[in-house]
This record gives C-alpha cells, sequence and structure tokens, in this order.
C-alpha cells in the first residue's frame, strides 16, 4: 500500500517536472518616470523614455502561470524646461536617477501558452509582483556639474530638529503590466511588455514637499533647491507630498528554453 502510494507521487512529481520549463533571458527596451516633474499628459510619458537592459528568468508553472524574477536597468530624467505648463518652466527643476530594479512576480495567460511548439504559440498576459530598487537623483549645479541631490537636503532636510530626515535612497514597489509572448520554434520566446512600478517613495526625482528657508542651506543646496530663482516661495509646495513617484520598463525580451531533466525518483522505488 505504501509503495503504491509512492509510486503514484513520484508519476505526479515526474508529470509536473516534465510540464514546467524555464527560460532564462534579456530585456531591452526603455524606461520613463511620473512624478512631480512630469505633466499629467499620457503622450509625455511614452515619448519621454530612456535606454534600458535587463535580464530575465522565468519558470512556467501552468499554460496560464510563469513565476518570474528579473534585474532591469535604467535612468529616468525630467526637465521642468520641457514642459508645456509654464508654472513649471518658472519653477525650472531638473533630475535623472539611475534606477536598479529586482522584481519577483507572476504572469498570467489569456491562453493556455506553453513555452514548447504547440498550437497555441502566442499568448497576451498581465503582470503583477514586487520590486526592491535603488535610485540616486540627480541635477547639474550652474557649473554644468551633476551633483547627488539627496546629501545636500534640497527640501531642508536635517537641517534643524524640526525638519525631515534625509530619504533613503532604495525603496519598495508594486509592479503591473500588460504583455504579449510568442514561441520561436522551440528554443526561443519573444516578448512584449509595458509595466509600471508604483513605488513607496515620493523622492526618486528628489522633490516631493516644500521649500526650505535657503538661508539654512548650503549655496549649493540653495541654488539646487530653487533653480527658478521664485521670490517668497518658502513653506510653499515645492511638489506634491500626497503621491508617490511612478516609473516603467517597456520594451523586448528575448529569452531560451531550457527542458527540464526526468527525474530518476522511480529507479529507486
Amino acid at each position: 500500500m505504501t509503495k503504491n502510494v509512492l509510486i503514484t507521487f513520484a508519476l505526479l512529481f515526474s508529470g509536473v517536472s516534465l510540464a514546467q520549463k524555464h527560460e532564462l533571458g534579456m530585456f531591452f527596451g526603455s524606461t520613463g518616470y511620473f512624478g512631480d516633474l512630469k505633466d499629467d499628459q499620457f503622450g509625455e510619458i511614452i515619448t519621454h523614455q530612456n535606454p534600458a537592459i535587463g535580464f530575465v528568468h522565468k519558470m512556467n508553472l501552468h499554460e496560464h502561470v510563469s513565476f518570474r524574477s528579473s534585474v532591469q536597468l535604467g535612468t529616468v530624467k525630467a526637465d521642468d524646461f520641457l514642459s508645456d505648463d509654464p508654472n513649471k518652466q518658472k519653477r525650472n527643476l531638473s533630475f535623472q536617477s539611475r534606477v536598479m530594479d529586482v522584481s519577483v512576480g507572476f504572469e498570467f495567460n489569456f491562453f493556455e501558452f506553453a513555452a514548447q511548439k504547440r498550437k497555441i504559440t502566442h499568448s497576451p498576459y498581465v503582470y503583477g509582483g514586487i520590486s526592491y530598487f535603488t535610485f540616486n537623483p540627480q541635477a547639474k549645479n550652474n557649473q554644468g556639474q551633476w551633483v547627488d541631490l539627496q546629501p545636500i537636503g534640497t527640501e531642508g532636510q536635517l537641517v534643524d530638529g524640526s525638519s525631515p530626515n534625509k530619504y533613503e535612497l532604495s525603496s519598495w514597489a508594486i509592479p503591473f503590466g500588460l504583455g504579449y509572448k510568442v514561441n520561436v520554434g522551440d528554443k526561443l520566446g519573444i516578448s512584449f511588455e509595458w509595466a509600471w512600478r508604483a513605488t513607496a517613495t515620493d523622492f526618486l526625482d528628489d522633490v516631493s514637499g516644500y521649500y526650505p528657508d535657503p538661508n539654512l542651506l548650503s549655496e549649493e543646496a540653495a541654488e539646487l533647491s530653487n533653480p527658478g530663482n521664485l521670490p517668497d516661495v518658502v513653506g510653499k509646495t515645492r511638489g506634491n507630498p500626497n503621491l508617490n513617484d511612478w516609473y516603467n520598463f517597456a520594451g523586448f525580451t528575448l529569452t531560451y528554453k531550457i527542458k527540464n531533466k526526468l527525474k530518476q525518483c522511480l529507479r529507486a522505488l
């Protein structure tokens, strides 16, 4: 009886093992940003993208479900000078920040898709998971030099006992998006995806709260806190402290399919 149960479990395990396949691949695409320095225009979000690259691993658990992990690298940037909003042009803030994103999550296929040659060789899918990312906002000073913004405290961080603490240069995000995948023969797969990261920080662009008193800042911090030299702004909103920043990755992923080997479980029984 016990031996029959073991054989049954071994057969089931072997079947699952054969059904699963791993894929390793590269992501090539772009990254973009939405936050305090962006206009609320969908067209601007699409056109202001920057090159990005990444590495992807997929484990196909079922025809409808794949587990995925990835590392993606890109640079997000924005400039008030390029805005259509005259108030933002006067504010004249700008930044760039290199982002390294590590994500895990699941793809849910609409069709019964498998990473092998089948009748159905393509499928749209949705993606969701969790991300941990690092960033480092920078801006150019009057001498044209890139300056790390977090250490100098452009919103008055740590200038006195009542000021906010410096923000962390890493945070969590919730990735979600849409994609379309296609098998290319027995070994290769290609997918196109656009996925956003809803972050837990409002400082991806170094802009969140209120203008500090420039007399409490270093000369460089005061310059980059109010590059538009706006008068009488102390205590007024510099950004939108009620909304966190977002970023996205869009592009193609090319994967190579690796078949699992048959487990030798039955030989031991």
